[in-house]
């Protein structure tokens, strides 16, 4: 398997203890894309905080980015009905890499691989409260209509989302734990719906937390802690590729905020400051508890997720 790497902005983590890294260095963070993974019919793109897709619902476009940077060699990416050659979103508050082709031969050959569950899509999120290491799935049907927030109900779509609970930390006297994921279908604000209805909303997440909770998560984190880290598919020929992306410059000092529960979440925080956790999703260690169980219920049948009042985000 071929592996890209995305330039890392973190420091190796230099301790191990409660407080595994706490001081602050001056990165600044990315402004602009960039092509971490570039193949003759498909590429991988970093999508900064603040960028969206192909939407159009903010200035800053990964389509009309990408336009520019390749020209008019590529049909496909000035095709509006064929997502501008784009196999998948990232919401705009959130950072990561997408998945783009060149063609249209590359846009039908991993359509098929996106919906036969082949293309791993890895993130990494910090949320409010211990998330129990015992839960390892959701799966609450969502649905939304418009620009509205998404909600969980029986009249939505099948949706499922793993899980491995890695890290408890607590800044000030928020509890807050660092979760590894991946997403087996892609609805909107998936993720983010997903652990609001089980009451653990990502942090800084102005749709799916009240108005008070948004704001005081900006003393840690200006944006919403959510990273899409990791991506792996074929190409044409079959050949697998993986691309990894650290943690952006901005989510690496919020997290050198945090102070860890025990020694395992600890060395886990580390490894993510030094950018030693870019890894499967399959591969991460659950943390380990006394909580005992395997698989927690999460389908509350009818119940929609708590959309905070909060300054409302647009979707990417």
């Amino acid at each position: 398997m071929d592996r890209a790497h995305g330039p890392s902005s973190s420091p190796a983590c230099q301790s191990m203890g409660e407080l595994p890294c706490t001081e602050a260095y001056p990165w600044q963070r990315a402004s602009k894309p960039e092509t971490v993974l570039d193949l003759p019919d498909r590429l991988v793109i970093f999508k900064p905080p603040g960028w969206e897709v192909c939407n159009k619902h903010t200035e800053l476009q990964l389509s009309t980015f990408l336009q520019a940077a390749l020209g008019k060699r590529f049909a496909i990416m000035h095709d509006e009905e064929h997502q501008f050659g784009f196999l998948h979103r990232l919401d705009l508050p959130s950072s990561g890499l997408v998945l783009a082709a060149k063609t249209y031969e590359a846009y039908y050959d991993l359509k098929v691989q996106l919906n036969a569950g082949e293309i791993a899509r890895d993130y990494v999120i910090l949320c409010h409260g211990w998330v129990k290491p015992c839960l390892t799935d959701i799966k609450a049907k969502v649905y939304w209509r418009g620009l509205s927030p998404t909600s969980v109900g029986d009249q939505g779509k099948p949706s499922l989302t793993r899980l491995k609970v890695t890290a408890h930390a607590r800044h000030r006297a928020t509890a807050l734990s660092l979760v590894s994921v991946r997403i087996a279908t892609g609805r909107r604000h998936q993720i983010r719906s997903h652990f609001s209805h089980i009451g653990h909303p990502t942090v800084c997440d102005g749709k799916y937390t009240a108005a008070a909770t948004f704001q005081s998560d900006q003393d840690l984190c200006a944006r919403n802690f959510l990273h899409r880290y990791r991506l792996a598919f074929k190409d044409l020929a079959g050949k697998d590729h993986e691309v990894v992306m650290p943690l952006p410059a901005d989510l690496v000092i919020s997290l050198q905020h945090v102070r860890s529960k025990d020694v395992q979440s600890a060395a886990t925080i580390c490894d993510w400051l030094s950018g030693s956790s870019l890894r499967s999703w399959q591969d991460h260690t659950p943390l380990i508890s006394g909580f005992g169980g395997r698989q927690a219920d999460t389908q509350q049948k009818g119940r929609p997720v708590a959309a905070g009042t909060g300054p409302s985000e647009q979707h990417a």
